[in-house]
């Protein structure tokens, strides 16, 4: 059974990268979590990997930043 959590990320109208830069840590740790176990999956949902691959550069820009602010629009 495919999360829940996912397909409200996946179904959000604004582009991926608003709302990556919007999430807390947490949150953006737990969707890295839930795309990699979709991706796991025999058949991942349309949109996982473009979104797991722009989660990565999130969390990698976090963690170069020297406070760990998120990047893009806020």
């Amino acid at each position: 059974m495919k999360n829940p959590k996912l397909f409200l990320y996946l179904d959000d109208p604004r582009e991926p990268d608003e709302v990556l830069a919007l999430l807390s840590a947490e949150d953006l740790a737990d969707l890295l979590d839930i795309l990699f176990q979709d991706l796991d999956t025999a058949e991942p949902e349309f949109g996982s990997q473009a979104w797991y691959d722009l989660a990565v550069e999130e969390s990698c820009r976090r963690a170069a930043s020297p406070d760990g602010a998120a990047h893009g629009v806020a």
